[in-house]
Parts: structure tokens; C-alpha cells; sequence
């Protein structure tokens, strides 16, 4: 996703709405209608706090259809799975009025006089409106078309192929209408461009002729071997539906691919290309238009801290002498070459342990995670029910939570698409499956706290903990009998670190592309190839990889306290459902929630 639009999606996917009140809900502004005035949300404070809180969140969660898909919960709040959210400033300006009329309601809410759950609710759903809320001033600085999977074409296509469901004849009408509706999404998009091109706000040269490129391959596939139709046959082949209304249907895909779909990638094709003609070769964000003050922004949302680049930079420094010297150390241990640089050791175990690719990646992280399940479950409270799979993706790993209605298990995404060395593979399935990701979402959506919060998102507080869950299954003896994995994991925290630096070098010092290359490649080891596809990530998406070690750092700092504070009283188990009981909070109320922990318990 886009960072703008994934900000909507994220931030209402925390307004998750508790369906028992749904029938007699709020107006909310038709979502195919621009022009029509947005209404308020509900009535002010003489309304409970909660139920105001619940309203507002299924209001701005139906200004995104794709969420409600997403969440699968269309038939609960009485939407339809049929629509495309538009990305008109039109659009946009009507999603700010919402946002700006429920933060004034509110604000004019005494929490003093709520409870404590009501209060810490109100807090954190109301610092993640505010973070939104800032995200649309600069909504124009955001990248919707680069070479990442955040791209809004690749997210589009993403959503439709993997998110949509195709199980009933109205799923599979809902899918046509949504492919009828993106050539217009397309046009929205390029006014978009264009206001992002008057302030400067466009990738490098480099990444736009690529993404130019990529389109246009597209936009000359064939019909019936573009994505939208294969995928849309193969899901509705596995149907109930009648053979000859599949066909009608198939014939329906085709005819707008063909006609609609195609023409509109070859059009953003030539637009992209053009525009990459008139792009610079800088890479950082310091170009824009008030570029710094956006930059600013990234980082705090990111984040959920004040630190400045400068702050952040340091840290990173710092982190990575540390993290260097525990490398040579344990690589000392283990017999290798004192005299070995970092990139010498790395490129030596890739050597000696070899990669991976395609089902035999898949079939390394089941193993992994049959193993580690086992280890890790002693140090929680509970294990949650939802499901969990590993898709065989793409170049990128990554995960995606379940649905809310469980019709959609949480997915793993490993990256089946290229060669991984076999030794990075346990931490990358730690970080993004158990204990990670998978286990704090699933966590999330089992916690008693409202439905609205159980997906909200803050990137700090999800990729704190994901990084953590790397030491900790490191703690619980994941990586015995394996030393080789143990200097992946260390190679990975390093990797973190080395981003604080990077990405601040690129979007505050103004590195060029071949500075960050060489600094990262040097201080990680990692593969350079790798290496390119990251700092192509960190151009696109600011201040983002900030977030991963700074959140780790918050999380060891907090446990460290609590041990400090509770002595033989300290419970692994307790801290951790401390930890993700009350799912994803900015760090400082992280701080509190653990604070409040320690006075409890002494």
C-alpha cells in the first residue's frame, strides 16, 4: 500500500466497531459520493463515552470498502464488498471533515469521569486519529507509485487477489464490479501524480523508470493470463456456481481487462515514464516541499516518539558497534577468523549453509514454526485459537492478519521467490509469524478490549515487538544446535540498527544511493542485491524502518524494569500478556500500562 492509503486502512482497521450495535447506527456519507456533505457522528458528550467511540469507528471504517473486506465484515455492518474507495482529493477532503468532527466530539469528553478501560481506550483510538489526522497534510508527499509492494497498483492487485473472497455468485459480482472501477481509480491516481510532481514529492529517477517498466509489462499481458482473470477463474472454479453462469461471468472479467484494465496500465505506464524524464536522481525526502517537516513527521508516527533524526542517528551508531563486537565475539567462539570483516563472515556462512527457494522454503518455516510453537507457549498466558499459514510468496516476506470473522486465517508470506540463505530463515519466521506478528495480532483480536482497537496499528509498538520475539526465541533455546542461525538473528538486529542510520542518512544528511548501499553492505554483511532492494524500500517509504528498534529497545527496556522492580516475583508469561493485552499502543502508553504493572504487583 501507498503510506497514505495504507495510514486509512491501518488506522480504520483499528475502528473494527462492535457489530452488536450496528442496526441503529450513525449516517455516514455515501462512499461513492463525493460531493455529499459529511454529517456528524453522533451527538456529543451527553452520549457514553464507549458508544460514542464505537460509532465513530464503524464511520470512518466504512469510508474504506477495501477494509471491510479485509476484515470480513461486510454483512454485519450492512456494507457491500463491491466498491473501490476513490482517490480523489474530493474524497480525501470529505474523510477529513469525519476525522475532524469526531476528534472535536472527542475532546469535549471529561475523562476523569470514565473508567479507567474507557479512558486508556479513549487515549490510544484518539492519538490514532490525531496521527491520521496529520497524515492527510501530507498526503501529497507520500509515494503512490514506486518499484515497493506498497505501490498503489501492486497494493490494488494484491487486495483483489488475495483479500477478495470468491465463494458465492454475489462475492464473484462484487469482484467484476470492483475490476470495472479500476480504470477510474487509475485516472484519480494520476491527478495525483501530478499534484505530488508540483511539490517535488516523487521518487528518483531510477525507481520511476523502473516502475514505468513494470507497468507497462502489464498492461501488454494477454487477457487471460493478467492476474485479475486468472485468479478470478481458479477461485470460481472451486464455486457452486452454475458452470454456465462461471462462464457468463469469466467472459464478463475478460471483456474489461481487455477494454478497461489493460488500457488504464498502459496510460499510467506512459504517464510514469514521462514524469520519470523530469525526476531528479536524489533519493531523499529533503527534496519536497517542506520535506524536513514531513520527514519529522514520518519519524514521530512511525515512531510514537519525539526523537529527531539527529537522536535517531545517534542511537543507530551507537546499536551497531554493540551489536558488531557481540558478532565477532560469538563468531570468535564458534572458530571462525578473528580477522574476518562482517561482510566476509556473512558471505562465508552463506557459503557453507547454502539457500533456499520456492516449497522448500515454505516447507523450512512449517518446520520452524512446529518447533518453535512448542518452545515459546510456557511463556504466555494464552494461545490464541486463529489460524495461521505460510503462502508461498513472492520476493517479499511479510504477514497479514486473519479476518475478524475467521474466514481468513493469518498468512505468512514467505519470500518463496528468491534464494534465502538457509541461516536467515529462523528469524525471519520468529519476526514475522510466532512469536511475532502472528502471535500480537492473534493476541490483539482475543484481548478484552473493544472491537475497534483489536486491529489498530502503530508500527513501533507491532515491529517492537516482532524484533523482540527474535531474541526472545533466542532466549527459550530456538537457536541450540544451530550457531549458524544465532549469527542470522544477530545479523538481523543489526540490520535494524544499521537502518536508524540509513534511513536518516538518506532523508536528513542527504546521502546519495551508493552511500547508503555502502553502508549498509559494509556494517551487515548482507547480500548486495538484498542490500539494493532495501535501500529502494527506505527511499519510498520514510522513517518506517525506524521504527523496528526503536519499539525493541522500549520492550527490553520495560522488562528490564520490571525485573528490576519484582525480583523472584517477575513472570515471563504475566509481562508479555501485559505486553500485548491490550493490543497495539504508542510506546509511551506501553510505558504506562507496564509502570502500572510493577506498582500493582509490589
Amino acid at each position: 500500500m501507498t503510506k497514505w492509503i495504507a495510514v486509512i486502512l491501518a488506522v480504520v482497521a483499528g475502528a473494527l466497531l462492535a457489530l452488536r450495535y450496528v442496526p441503529d447506527l450513525i449516517s455516514v456519507p455515501d462512499r461513492t459520493t463525493e460531493e455529499q456533505p459529511v454529517e456528524a457522528t453522533a451527538a456529543a458528550p451527553e452520549q457514553p463515552l464507549a458508544r460514542f467511540l464505537e460509532q465513530a469507528s464503524l464511520s470512518l471504517a466504512l469510508r474504506s470498502p477495501e477494509l471491510i473486506t479485509y476484515l470480513g465484515i461486510a454483512d454485519a455492518v450492512g456494507a457491500s464488498n463491491d466498491q473501490l474507495t476513490p482517490l480523489s482529493t474530493a474524497y480525501e477532503d470529505a474523510d477529513v471533515a469525519l476525522l475532524d468532527s469526531v476528534l472535536a466530539q472527542l475532546d469535549a469528553y471529561d475523562l476523569s469521569q470514565v473508567s479507567a478501560s474507557e479512558r486508556l481506550s479513549a487515549r490510544v483510538y484518539g492519538w490514532y486519529l490525531r496521527d491520521l489526522r496529520q497524515a492527510y497534510v501530507y498526503s501529497d508527499h507520500d509515494y503512490l507509485v514506486s518499484t515497493y509492494f506498497t505501490s498503489y497498483p501492486e497494493d490494488m492487485e494484491w487486495f483483489l487477489v488475495y483479500v477478495h473472497p470468491i465463494e458465492t455468485l454475489d462475492d464473484a459480482t462484487d469482484y467484476l464490479s470492483r475490476l470495472s472501477q479500476i480504470d477510474e481509480r487509475f485516472d484519480e491516481l494520476a491527478e495525483r501524480l501530478g499534484v505530488s510532481e508540483s511539490i517535488n514529492a516523487v521518487p528518483p529517477r531510477f525507481i520511476m523508470e523502473e516502475a514505468a517498466s513494470e507497468i507497462e509489462a502489464i498492461s501488454t499481458t494477454p487477457a487471460q493470463e493478467m492476474s485479475y482473470y486468472v485468479v478470478f477463474a481458479d477461485k470460481l472454479s472451486e464455486t457452486t456456481i452454475p458452470q454456465s453462469t462461471q462462464e457468463n461471468m469469466l467472459e464478463q472479467a475478460r471483456d474489461i481487462v481487455q477494454s478497461e484494465i489493460l488500457p488504464a496500465y498502459a496510460e499510467l505506464a506512459l504517464l510514469v515514464s514521462l514524469i520519470a524524464e523530469r525526476a531528479s536522481d536524489e533519493i531523499g525526502v529533503w527534496k519536497h516541499v517542506d520535506g524536513d517537516a514531513y520527514y519529522a513527521e514520518c519519524l514521530r508516527q512511525y515512531t510514537t516518539t519525539s526523537l529527531s533524526a539527529e537522536e535517531i542517528r545517534a542511537l543507530g551508531l551507537s546499536e551497531v558497534a554493540r551489536i558488531q563486537q557481540e558478532i565477532l565475539s560469538v563468531a570468535s567462539g564458534l572458530g571462525h577468523d578473528g580477522d574476518l570483516s562482517i561482510v566476509e563472515l556473512y558471505d562465508h556462512l552463506a557459503d557453507t549453509t547454502g539457500a533456499v527457494r520456492g516449497t522448500e522454503t515454505v516447507e523450512r518455516c512449517e518446520a520452524l514454526l512446529e518447533d518453535i510453537s512448542t518452545r515459546v507457549r510456557p511463556v504466555f498466558t494464552h494461545w490464541p485459537q486463529e489460524e495461521l499459514i505460510v503462502v508461498e510468496g513472492g520476493e517479499d516476506a511479510f504477514f497479514t492478519s486473519g479476518s475478524m470473522d475467521g474466514s481468513r486465517p493469518g498468512m505468512f508470506f514467505a519470500p518463496a521467490g528468491i534464494e534465502s540463505p538457509v541461516y536467515s530463515l529462523p528469524t525471519l519466521t520468529y519476526h514475522e509469524a510466532i512469536p511475532g506478528h502472528f502471535l500480537q495480532t492473534a493476541y490483539a483480536h482475543e484481548a478484552n478490549i473493544p472491537e475497534y482497537r483489536k486491529d489498530l496499528g502503530f508500527t513501533a509498538y507491532a515491529e517492537g515487538w516482532a524484533l523482540y520475539a527474535e531474541r526472545l526465541a533466542w532466549e527459550l533455546g530456538a537457536y541450540e544446535g544451530d550457531p549458524e542461525g544465532n549469527l542470522g538473528r544477530l545479523q538481523d538486529e543489526l540490520f535494524r540498527a544499521v537502518r536508524l542510520v540509513v534511513d536518516t542518512g538518506i532523508h536528513a544528511f542527504r546521502w546519495t544511493y551508493e552511500e547508503a548501499v555502502t553502508y549498509m553492505r559494509e556494517n551487515t554483511g548482507l547480500d548486495e542485491e538484498y542490500v539494493r532492494q532495501e535501500i529502494d524500500r527506505y527511499i519510498v517509504l520514510p522513517g518506517q524502518a525506524t521504527s523496528y528498534k526503536v519499539g525493541m529497545l522500549k520492550v527490553l527496556e520495560l522488562r528490564e524494569r520490571a525485573q528490576e522492580a519484582l525480583g523472584d516475583a517477575f513472570d515471563l508469561a504475566e509481562f508479555h500478556d501485559v505486553l500485548l493485552g491490550q493490543g497495539d499502543v504508542p510506546l509511551d502508553i506501553l510505558e504506562e500500562l507496564v509502570n502500572g504493572y510493577i506498582a500493582e504487583r509490589t
